[in-house]
């Protein structure tokens, strides 16, 4: 039986190395008014409803800006 390496074949010594890059799209600004703005009527929703999914989903996004900021450096 054949081990996996000898059935695959191998490469050829010149073939060129294979380079993946993943980039994240880029993130839009906020002017500061506008995060305010958005601050106030996510502490609002949560005062009247507080089982409200709206301000974990905007967590969920906060963190994969933190993640794309901190994959860029």
């Amino acid at each position: 039986m054949a081990t996996p390496s000898s059935a695959m074949g191998s490469f050829p010594h010149d073939a060129p190395d294979v380079v993946v890059q993943t980039r994240c799209p880029p993130l839009r600004s906020y002017e500061t008014e506008q995060l305010k703005r958005a601050g106030a009527e996510l502490r609002g929703l949560l005062t009247t409803n507080p089982k409200a999914v709206t301000p974990g989903m905007i967590a969920d996004y906060k963190l994969l800006r933190d993640q794309c900021r901190a994959y860029a450096k």
